[in-house]
């Protein structure tokens, strides 16, 4: 059994996700994609469970966690811990290394515990039409969120960033979207979720285009972006700002 399906529960807004089938190269991508489009619907936190009737015949693939892991700390930022009472499963993780950077408990209960206390978020939510005014209403929306959250060092910025992340939505996937802007701890994160999931092109700014600096000025301002496939089809892409002394 080569394939990997995911059972989930929804625990008061906590997902449990349980993969099933045999964790090798071909299905590596799978269970690494499933798990993030089950983190870009922003739940309160991310369980996976490990049962067994799932099959790690080599160690390595275990990184596939980390993996999960880093990208979730980046962006939507929410809990992620391990849980399962299969001996072997508990020791492959821990000499592996991935329960050195992900909570890895024996029992659901201390899981929930693990993932109890979500950092504090802010956010604010924008359906944005398919029209050429979809970025003027992002930036005002930007600006607007600054303001009210006293992030004035980093409005500019935000705004630039917001602009070009819409502008793609528009020029490339010709459809509506939707913009999440969300203040942590961490940093202030900016996502749009559009139609198409074609994955954005790091590519030069097109000098024939007013206002259009492509998602290189995306990758110069923020302090990591990245995109995700959305669980309703098309794609999020999302960047995250640093906070500024005082802010």
């Amino acid at each position: 059994m080569t394939a990997i399906r995911i059972e989930t529960t929804d625990l008061a807004g906590v997902l449990v996700a349980a993969p099933v089938g045999r964790l090798e190269l071909v299905s590596y991508a799978s269970l690494r994609d499933g798990l993030l489009k089950l983190a870009v619907d922003e739940p309160l936190a991310l369980v996976v469970r490990l049962d067994d009737r799932f099959e790690v015949p080599s160690r390595a693939m275990l990184a596939v966690f980390t993996t999960v892991w880093m990208k979730v700390s980046q962006w939507p930022g929410i809990p992620l811990a391990l849980v399962t009472d299969v001996d072997d499963h508990l020791e492959e993780l821990r000499t592996s290394g991935v329960s050195r950077f992900i909570p890895t408990t024996r029992t659901l209960p201390e899981a929930l515990r693990a993932v109890e206390q979500p950092p504090e978020r802010r956010f604010r939510r924008v359906v944005l039409p398919d029209s050429p005014a979809a970025p003027m209403m992002a930036r005002a929306a930007v600006r607007e969120a600054c303001e009210r959250w006293e992030l004035q060092k980093i409005s500019d910025d935000a705004v630039l960033v917001v602009s070009e992340l819409v502008e793609n939505a528009v020029r490339h996937a010709r459809s509506s979207s939707t913009l999440r802007i969300e203040l942590r701890p961490r940093g202030l994160s900016l996502a749009v979720r559009d139609d198409d999931p074609s994955p954005p092109v790091l590519e030069p700014p097109e000098p024939d285009v007013p206002g259009h600096r492509g998602v290189q000025l995306v990758d110069r301002i923020s302090v990591a972006w990245g995109f995700a496939p959305s669980s309703g089809g098309g794609k999020i892409v999302w960047a995250v700002l640093g906070l500024r002394e005082g802010e």
